[in-house]
Protein backbone atom coordinates (compact mmCIF):
# COMPACT_ATOMS: atom_id res chain seq x y z
CA UNK A 1 0.00 0.00 0.00
CA UNK A 2 1.29 3.40 -0.49
CA UNK A 3 0.18 6.92 -0.86
CA UNK A 4 -1.17 6.74 -4.50
CA UNK A 5 -3.07 3.32 -4.07
CA UNK A 6 -4.43 5.26 -0.50
CA UNK A 7 -5.53 8.33 -2.55
CA UNK A 8 -7.38 5.68 -5.25
CA UNK A 9 -9.31 3.68 -2.76
CA UNK A 10 -10.64 7.65 -1.25
CA UNK A 11 -11.54 8.16 -4.67
CA UNK A 12 -13.42 4.96 -5.13
CA UNK A 13 -14.99 5.16 -2.02
CA UNK A 14 -15.99 8.62 -1.36
CA UNK A 15 -15.96 9.96 -4.38
CA UNK A 16 -15.30 13.74 -3.35
CA UNK A 17 -19.27 14.11 -2.62
CA UNK A 18 -19.99 15.66 0.40
CA UNK A 19 -23.48 14.97 0.62
CA UNK A 20 -22.52 10.83 0.74
CA UNK A 21 -20.24 11.50 3.83
CA UNK A 22 -22.16 9.29 5.94
CA UNK A 23 -21.70 6.79 3.52
CA UNK A 24 -18.28 6.31 3.75
CA UNK A 25 -17.16 4.48 5.98
CA UNK A 26 -19.59 1.99 4.52
CA UNK A 27 -17.89 1.73 1.35
CA UNK A 28 -14.26 2.11 2.44
CA UNK A 29 -14.68 -0.69 4.48
CA UNK A 30 -16.08 -2.65 1.56
CA UNK A 31 -13.07 -1.93 -0.40
CA UNK A 32 -10.76 -2.21 2.26
CA UNK A 33 -11.40 -5.80 3.14
CA UNK A 34 -10.63 -7.00 -0.68
CA UNK A 35 -7.01 -5.94 0.98
CA UNK A 36 -4.38 -8.47 2.51
CA UNK A 37 -4.32 -7.38 6.53
CA UNK A 38 -0.88 -5.18 6.24
CA UNK A 39 -2.33 -3.31 3.37
CA UNK A 40 -5.50 -2.63 5.68
CA UNK A 41 -3.10 -1.86 8.10
CA UNK A 42 -0.55 0.54 6.19
CA UNK A 43 -3.20 2.27 4.80
CA UNK A 44 -4.51 2.88 8.36
CA UNK A 45 -1.32 3.97 9.05
CA UNK A 46 -1.07 6.79 6.12
CA UNK A 47 -4.88 7.60 6.69
CA UNK A 48 -3.52 9.01 10.55
CA UNK A 49 -0.63 10.97 8.94
CA UNK A 50 -2.63 12.80 6.55
CA UNK A 51 -4.97 13.97 9.36
CA UNK A 52 -2.35 14.57 11.55
CA UNK A 53 -0.62 17.23 8.70
CA UNK A 54 -3.99 18.27 8.19
CA UNK A 55 -4.12 20.47 11.99
CA UNK A 56 -3.19 23.41 11.50
CA UNK A 57 -4.74 26.68 12.78
CA UNK A 58 -5.86 28.04 9.24
CA UNK A 59 -7.97 24.49 9.33
CA UNK A 60 -9.43 24.60 12.53
CA UNK A 61 -10.65 28.14 11.31
CA UNK A 62 -12.14 26.79 8.38
CA UNK A 63 -13.73 24.01 10.48
CA UNK A 64 -15.51 26.26 12.63
CA UNK A 65 -16.62 28.68 10.41
CA UNK A 66 -18.01 25.87 7.90
CA UNK A 67 -19.49 23.71 10.98
CA UNK A 68 -20.52 26.84 13.32
CA UNK A 69 -18.10 25.65 15.61
CA UNK A 70 -16.19 22.38 16.58
CA UNK A 71 -14.47 20.98 19.20
CA UNK A 72 -11.62 18.51 19.06
CA UNK A 73 -14.08 15.43 18.01
CA UNK A 74 -15.58 18.01 15.67
CA UNK A 75 -12.07 19.03 14.46
CA UNK A 76 -11.18 15.25 13.98
CA UNK A 77 -14.01 14.36 12.03
CA UNK A 78 -13.89 17.56 9.77
CA UNK A 79 -10.07 16.14 8.88
CA UNK A 80 -11.52 13.05 7.96
CA UNK A 81 -14.10 14.63 5.64
CA UNK A 82 -10.92 16.40 4.43
CA UNK A 83 -9.26 13.32 3.26
CA UNK A 84 -13.01 11.94 2.02
CA UNK A 85 -13.21 14.92 -0.36
CA UNK A 86 -10.00 13.52 -1.78
CA UNK A 87 -6.17 14.41 -2.54
CA UNK A 88 -6.85 17.33 -4.84
CA UNK A 89 -9.25 19.45 -2.20
CA UNK A 90 -7.03 18.15 0.94
CA UNK A 91 -4.16 19.33 -0.79
CA UNK A 92 -4.97 22.24 -1.57
CA UNK A 93 -6.93 22.63 1.84
CA UNK A 94 -3.47 22.25 3.98
CA UNK A 95 -1.60 24.65 1.45
CA UNK A 96 -4.45 26.98 1.66
CA UNK A 97 -7.17 26.61 3.88
CA UNK A 98 -9.26 29.16 1.98
CA UNK A 99 -9.71 27.34 -0.69
CA UNK A 100 -12.53 24.94 0.57
CA UNK A 101 -14.58 27.92 -0.03
CA UNK A 102 -14.63 26.15 -3.77
CA UNK A 103 -16.48 23.09 -1.99
CA UNK A 104 -19.71 25.38 -0.58
CA UNK A 105 -21.89 27.62 -2.21
CA UNK A 106 -25.07 28.80 -0.41
CA UNK A 107 -27.65 26.72 -1.70
CA UNK A 108 -24.79 23.60 -0.30
CA UNK A 109 -24.57 24.95 3.26
CA UNK A 110 -28.19 25.99 3.39
CA UNK A 111 -29.07 22.31 3.01
CA UNK A 112 -27.17 21.57 6.50
CA UNK A 113 -24.32 19.39 4.96
CA UNK A 114 -21.70 19.15 7.76
CA UNK A 115 -18.52 19.09 7.00
CA UNK A 116 -17.46 16.03 9.21
CA UNK A 117 -17.45 12.43 8.45
CA UNK A 118 -16.87 9.38 10.83
CA UNK A 119 -14.46 7.03 8.23
CA UNK A 120 -11.74 7.06 10.86
CA UNK A 121 -12.31 3.01 11.80
CA UNK A 122 -13.71 2.00 8.28
CA UNK A 123 -9.86 0.61 8.24
CA UNK A 124 -10.06 -1.23 11.52
CA UNK A 125 -13.43 -2.61 10.84
CA UNK A 126 -12.16 -4.23 7.55
CA UNK A 127 -8.82 -5.29 9.16
CA UNK A 128 -11.10 -7.29 11.83
CA UNK A 129 -13.26 -8.45 8.67
CA UNK A 130 -10.07 -9.96 7.28
CA UNK A 131 -8.62 -11.41 10.11
CA UNK A 132 -11.67 -12.65 12.03
CA UNK A 133 -10.14 -10.99 14.82
CA UNK A 134 -12.27 -8.92 17.08
CA UNK A 135 -11.96 -5.36 18.83
CA UNK A 136 -10.15 -6.55 22.02
CA UNK A 137 -6.89 -8.23 19.83
CA UNK A 138 -4.36 -5.32 19.36
CA UNK A 139 -4.76 -3.69 16.31
CA UNK A 140 -1.35 -2.47 14.64
CA UNK A 141 -2.19 0.74 13.27
CA UNK A 142 -3.56 3.50 14.96
CA UNK A 143 -1.31 6.78 15.78
CA UNK A 144 -3.18 9.20 16.42
CA UNK A 145 -0.74 11.35 17.74
CA UNK A 146 -1.15 15.24 16.34
CA UNK A 147 1.11 18.46 17.27
CA UNK A 148 -0.41 21.85 15.53
CA UNK A 149 1.39 22.42 12.31
CA UNK A 150 2.37 26.32 11.36
CA UNK A 151 1.00 29.51 12.82
CA UNK A 152 -0.73 29.61 15.92
CA UNK A 153 -3.25 32.68 15.95
CA UNK A 154 -6.19 33.65 17.10
CA UNK A 155 -9.46 31.39 15.56
CA UNK A 156 -11.92 33.04 17.50
CA UNK A 157 -11.35 37.17 16.13
CA UNK A 158 -13.14 37.81 13.38
CA UNK A 159 -10.50 40.44 11.71
CA UNK A 160 -8.43 37.90 11.99
CA UNK A 161 -10.26 35.09 10.51
CA UNK A 162 -11.24 37.85 7.95
CA UNK A 163 -7.80 38.45 7.15
CA UNK A 164 -6.49 34.85 6.58
CA UNK A 165 -9.41 33.27 5.28
CA UNK A 166 -11.21 36.39 3.51
CA UNK A 167 -13.56 33.71 0.76
CA UNK A 168 -14.51 31.24 3.73
CA UNK A 169 -15.47 34.52 6.03
CA UNK A 170 -17.52 36.26 3.03
CA UNK A 171 -19.21 33.24 3.29
CA UNK A 172 -20.04 32.48 6.51
CA UNK A 173 -19.35 35.53 8.68
CA UNK A 174 -21.36 37.23 6.39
Amino acid sequence: MDVDQFWDIISEACQSDPRSSEEWAGRLQTVLVKYEPNDIVEWNRIFDRFAANAYTTDLIAACCLINTGAGSDGFYYFRCWLIGMGREVYDSAVANADTLADRFHPGLTAQGIDAEAEIYAAAHKAWIAVTGKSYEDDYPARDERTELQGESWDTEDDAEVRRRLPRLAAMFLD
